[in-house]
């Protein structure tokens, strides 16, 4: 007699989901969304649809695809009025007047420039469309390939890599022009230099100096810069 040995496809719970996920949506939403309330309520509503849906995953992709398609559906439906900027009007936007610190303690002093500049990143990232943000932010933050991405917003995979790749380059040179921490040579002459180069910052700000040229810059400032999570 031949036994048959049927496999069982075992899914991640929900507790596991959690622990790997949330964050990351919570980032993606911080990432293309510039008003903090409506992030937040972005990144609720897209983990609340993802939860409920759960029970629907039948494992025909992987469940990271799984739950950024349905993050990216909810996220960009919240993101529709989001402005998108040319990087001249950065430009002249982060030089316009100089900021001067809220703060005298030492400690408030380094959380405000790491607030003011993660406010900076996510400013610039505005350079670009909602599509264009999305795929370059799941690139960046998710780490996800270009397979992936294509199955997400549904088109072409050579597609999704040249739009990526447009991005990533239009980014890194409006950053080594105009940013001091992704460039100390560079032109940067905005208004929080001053406080970034004079603040003695600890230890993980330098890490992210030196990380900042790596095409992961926006997934390791999420942990330096101590994003907040909107779903914690």
């Amino acid at each position: 007699m031949i036994k048959i040995t049927i496999m069982q496809t075992t899914f991640p719970t929900k507790e596991e989901i959690t622990k790997e996920y949330r964050g990351l949506v919570s980032a993606i939403s911080h990432r293309m969304i510039q008003n903090p309330e409506i992030a937040k309520d972005a990144a609720q509503e897209a983990w609340m649809e993802i939860l409920k849906s759960l029970k629907t995953f039948k494992g025909e992709s992987k469940i990271s695809t799984w739950i950024y398609t349905i993050a990216s559906r909810v996220i960009l439906r919240q993101a529709k009025n989001e402005k998108v900027y040319s990087t001249r009007y950065l430009s002249e936007y982060f030089r316009n007047g100089e900021r001067e610190s809220p703060f005298e303690q030492e400690a408030d002093k380094r959380r405000w420039v790491k607030e003011m500049c993660d406010k900076c990143l996510t400013g610039i990232l505005h350079c670009l469309s909602n599509q264009e943000r999305l795929l370059y932010i799941l690139s960046d933050i998710a780490g996800l390939s270009s397979r992936e991405l294509s199955m997400i917003v549904d088109d072409q995979e050579s597609t999704v890599r040249k739009k990526v790749s447009r991005s990533r380059k239009k980014l890194h040179n409006f950053l080594n022009e105009e940013c001091v921490l992704f460039n100390p040579d560079g032109n940067c002459s905005c208004r929080m230099k001053k406080h970034v180069v004079g603040v003695d910052l600890p230890s993980e700000y330098q890490k992210l100096k030196k990380t900042v040229k790596d095409i992961h810059f926006f997934r390791e400032s999420r942990q330096i810069l101590a994003i907040k999570d909107h779903l914690a």
